[in-house]
């Protein structure tokens, strides 16, 4: 009886290795822009102007660190020839 026993075939076990938060995020919107059938104007206003908001608070720290860096080395210059020349 054990000789003509077949094996079943293994289970697919499916994992995604990469999750896209963003798009996720928009097919969400799509899914209940299209389920109201109307296009919330004033949602849509707030949504890019917090997203205009978040990209300007990045390229502003971005251009701080700049401005901090390049007085550091500005004062590292001047440090060295105050001290060594």
């Amino acid at each position: 009886m054990g000789f003509f026993k077949t094996a079943k075939p293994k289970q697919f076990d499916y994992k995604p290795r990469y999750y896209d938060k963003k798009k996720e995020e928009l097919e969400k919107r799509k899914k209940e822009s299209e389920k109201t059938g109307e296009v919330d104007v004033a949602k849509l206003r707030t949504e890019i102007s917090r997203k205009w908001r978040v990209v300007d608070r990045k390229v502003s720290n971005r251009s701080k660190q700049v401005q901090i860096l390049f007085y550091l080395l500005l004062l590292a210059i001047l440090a060295f020839f105050i001290f060594f020349m």
